[in-house]
C-alpha cells in the first residue's frame, strides 16, 4: 500500500470559486514548489508527492492502491482525486471545511465568544461600508471571505473611501460575496496556535508560532521558541472554537491566527483572526520543531527572492537540517522535503533562545529588505 501527499495549496481558491474552478499558471507553480513539503507530517516521511497537475482529468497514476492521501487542504478536488487513486480513507465534508475556513464564519464565532474587534461587522452593500467607514476612527481594512497570505483585501485611511476601494469592494459584491470590514491595529505581533481533532473527536494541543509578514502582510516565516507559549484567553477560546468545529463535523489540523496590538491607543488581543482548517506553514513549522532539541528555538525563514539569492552568494552551499540537528546554525531544508532548494526558504536554529527573540528576527528580515 502506498502513502501519497497533494500540495493543492490553491485551497482556498478552489473553496471560493467551487465547482467552476480551474487552477492558474502561478498556482500551479506554487504547488510546484512545494510538492514534497508535506514529508514533514508525521506519517508521510516517504510519500510519494503530487502537486496540481495530479489533479488534471488526464493525469494517470503508475502507484499502487494509495492507503493514505495527505493533503493541504481537503477540497472537492482532493476528495475525487484520493476516490481516482483507489484510496478509501474518510475526509471530512468539503463544505464542511468550506464554511469553517469563511472569514465570515470566524467573525460569528468572535461575536458569540465576545472578543470580537470593535467596529469590526460583516459589509452587505456599498452603503453598508460606507456606514462603517463614518463609525469607525481608525484605519481600516476590508477582507474578501477566502482572501489568503494579505491578498484579496483593500487597506484605507480613517474615514476615506478612495475610488480604487470602492472599485474593488464594488467587484466582489456583484460576484455576490459579501466581506469583512475591521478596524486597522497598529504595532501587530502575528501568532498562531495549532490543533488537531482527531477523527475520534479528541482535540490535541500541537504549539504555538510566532508569525512573521511583512509590510504587505505576506508571509515571511515562523519561529518557534520553548519559552513562548499562548496567552490563556488565546488558547481558551482555541479550544471554544474546536469543539465548534468538531460538531460541525470538521476534524483534521487546524490553526487560529492570533495577534496583539494597538487599538485607538490601548492594546488588543484578538484570539481568533481567522480560522485555517488545513495544514500550514505554522503546522510544518511545529514539525521542524521536532528535529531539534526540546529546549531549542527555531526560525523558518521565507525571504523575497532577490534575499534568497543574496543569502546563498553570501553563505553558498548550507547544510540540510535534518532530525536530529544539535548544531546551531544556518541550515536549508533536506532535499527530500524541498529537492533543488525550489523553496528559498532557510532554517535557523540555535540554542541560545535570546538569539531569536521576536525583535531579532524582524530585525533581521528588515534588513533582508523584505
Amino acid at each position: 500500500m502506498t502513502v501519497c501527499t497533494l500540495s493543492n495549496l490553491d485551497f482556498e481558491y478552489e473553496l471560493a470559486a467551487g465547482q467552476r474552478y480551474q487552477s492558474v499558471p502561478i498556482m500551479r507553480k506554487v504547488s510546484q514548489k512545494w510538492q514534497s513539503i508535506l514529508r514533514l507530517l508525521p506519517g508521510a516521511e516517504d510519500a510519494e508527492c503530487y502537486a496540481l497537475d495530479a489533479m488534471a482529468p488526464s493525469f494517470s497514476f503508475e502507484c499502487e492502491e494509495v492507503e493514505r492521501l495527505f493533503v493541504w487542504g481537503v477540497t472537492p478536488g482532493a476528495v475525487r482525486l484520493a476516490q481516482k487513486m483507489g484510496c478509501t480513507q474518510a475526509f471530512p465534508d468539503p463544505e464542511v471545511v468550506r464554511e469553517v475556513n469563511d472569514k465570515r464564519f470566524s467573525h460569528r464565532l468572535e461575536k458569540e465568544f465576545g472578543v470580537a474587534l470593535p467596529y469590526s461587522c460583516i459589509v452587505e452593500d456599498l452603503g453598508a461600508l460606507k456606514d462603517a467607514i463614518a463609525k469607525c476612527p481608525t484605519d481600516w481594512i476590508l477582507k474578501h471571505p477566502f482572501g489568503v497570505s494579505g491578498r484579496e483585501r483593500v487597506l484605507g485611511k480613517s474615514q476615506t473611501l478612495t475610488k480604487q476601494a470602492e472599485g474593488w469592494a464594488a467587484r466582489q459584491l456583484k460576484r455576490g460575496w459579501t466581506l469583512l470590514f475591521e478596524p486597522w491595529v497598529q504595532e501587530k505581533k502575528d501568532a498562531s496556535l495549532h490543533l488537531t481533532i482527531t477523527s475520534s473527536g479528541d482535540i490535541l494541543q500541537l504549539g504555538y508560532c510566532e508569525l512573521i509578514t511583512d509590510g504587505s502582510g505576506t508571509h515571511r516565516g515562523n519561529g518557534v521558541f520553548p519559552s513562548h507559549h499562548p496567552p490563556e484567553q488565546v488558547l481558551s477560546v482555541g479550544l471554544q472554537a474546536a469543539e465548534v468545529l468538531k460538531k460541525l463535523g470538521y476534524w483534521g489540523d487546524v490553526g487560529f491566527d492570533v495577534f496583539s496590538g494597538v487599538l485607538e491607543g490601548q492594546p488588543v488581543l484578538r484570539p481568533i483572526v481567522e480560522i485555517n482548517a488545513r495544514c500550514s506553514f505554522g503546522r510544518l513549522t511545529l514539525a521542524l520543531q521536532s528535529w531539534i532539541p526540546e529546549d531549542w528555538g527555531l526560525f523558518w525563514w521565507h525571504p523575497t527572492q532577490k534575499i534568497c539569492t543574496q543569502m546563498t552568494a553570501e553563505h553558498g552551499p548550507l547544510r540540510p537540517f535534518l532530525p536530529g540537528t544539535n548544531v546551531p546554525g544556518l541550515y536549508v531544508l533536506p532535499p527530500s522535503i524541498d529537492p533543488e532548494q525550489r523553496s528559498g526558504t532557510f532554517v535557523l536554529v540555535s540554542e541560545d533562545v535570546a538569539e531569536l527573540n521576536e525583535a531579532y528576527l524582524l530585525r533581521m528580515v528588515s534588513e533582508g529588505g523584505v
